[in-house]
């Protein structure tokens, strides 16, 4: 049989799925990681300072939007610089931060859909976050407006969890060999491979969980204090029975994830395989443990304290840190994501490419304009 000649040959500047540019302008897989890295901390930040605002009382500080009193930008007290302050960054910050990852995912090469339609999907966020955020205002600090508020900011937390997972990891082919990110090969499948279909859908059900916890927190913060003005309203639900609740949830998220833990130590252990990427698959599990139990005991001692604010914003902040080691832990499991793709090569929606047997595209960033030619 002759062998395979690699040739290179030019793509079509026409081509529907890689679309052609300058190469001055291409974004490197190393570079995109960066730019994803850094809206994952942006909006992260995001999320803590609009904590903060409620925490000291500025949630009101500018009355109106999009204007602040009698200006578009005005910083005459320290709660109008407050709001300011998180309205330019929730806005102008968060903006920069999704159109980046979004047009360095259209320029990255090799060029692939699903981190383009992730990058979107932040940019529709910020979007809707900004007039959520305007409705908040207009309504005084209405607890159900500013507990949307926050669901969705730990919404975008989450997809930019998934934009940095996947732009981190390749894709196994139908050879069973896999192409790491500096393009070496390597025989070794992911761990997930090795899992049975009810881990994967018990890991699903530790996410719904962890919806369901960020559901139930909100309930807690409208019925307490820190509303963000002394004249906003409250849901009026007994604090102690809102946050038993909310403790009962966090319970069930933990012996989701605990479960998970040990039924992959005896699958695993059964199955032996590779002790690398099994002790990176524990890694991800331990650290969502960690996560728990750290978020856990300050969830308990803001309630026996009073709920003084410099604990809440750690709880805050906490929620971001389970947020993304659960999607992380849960990218580890998955079948497609983190390494491994149907039997085949991968589909035409993960890489954007045809999914044909000639010409085979080769991935290599360098290279991306060589084609494989039987």
């Amino acid at each position: 049989m002759r062998q395979p000649v690699l040739t290179s040959v030019a793509m079509s500047p026409s081509s529907p799925t890689t679309p052609r540019i300058d190469e001055r302008f291409v974004v490197t897989p190393a570079r995109f990681r960066r730019f994803a890295a850094a809206a994952l901390i942006t909006f992260v930040v995001i999320t803590v300072v609009g904590a903060a605002v409620r925490l000291t009382g500025s949630g009101l500080g500018c009355a109106d939007w999009p204007n602040c009193s009698n200006s578009f930008i005005e910083f005459g007290t320290p709660n109008q610089a407050m709001e300011q302050a998180n309205r330019l960054l929730s806005g102008l910050g968060a903006l920069i931060a999704a159109g980046l990852v979004t047009i360095g995912a259209r320029r990255r090469r090799p060029y692939r859909r699903d981190l383009f339609g992730l990058s979107l999907a932040l940019v529709a966020g910020v979007v809707a976050n900004i007039p959520l955020g305007g409705i908040t205002v207009l309504l005084d600090l209405h607890p159900a407006a500013v507990g949307s508020h926050f669901v969705l900011g730990m919404t975008m937390i989450a997809v930019a969890t998934v934009l940095l997972w996947r732009s981190s990891h390749e894709f196994i082919s139908d050879r069973g060999s896999a192409r790491d990110l500096q393009g070496q090969s390597s025989a070794t499948p992911s761990p997930a491979g090795s899992l049975d279909g009810p881990i994967v859908w018990l890991s699903r059900t530790m996410l719904v969980t962890l919806a369901a916890l960020m559901l139930t927190g909100p309930l807690v913060t409208g019925s307490g204090p820190h509303a963000g003005d002394a004249a906003a309203r409250r849901f009026g639900f007994a604090v102690p029975d809102v946050t038993r609740i909310h403790s009962l949830n966090m319970w069930l998220f933990l012996a989701c994830a605990v479960t998970i833990l040990v039924l992959v130590a005896r699958m695993t252990g059964q199955r032996d395989p590779a002790p690398q990427t099994n002790s990176d698959l524990f890694r991800l599990g331990y650290a969502l443990l960690g996560a728990i139990a750290i978020q856990g005991a300050i969830g308990y001692a803001q309630y026996e304290l009073g709920i003084p604010a410099w604990l809440v914003i750690l709880h805050v902040t906490g929620s971001a840190v389970v947020v993304i080691t659960a999607v992380r832990f849960h990218l580890g499991l998955s079948d497609h994501v983190g390494g491994r793709v149907p039997a085949g090569g991968p589909p035409d929606d993960i890489l954007g490419t045809p999914s044909t047997d000639t010409p085979d595209i080769d991935l290599d960033t360098e290279h991306s304009d060589r084609v494989r030619v039987p």
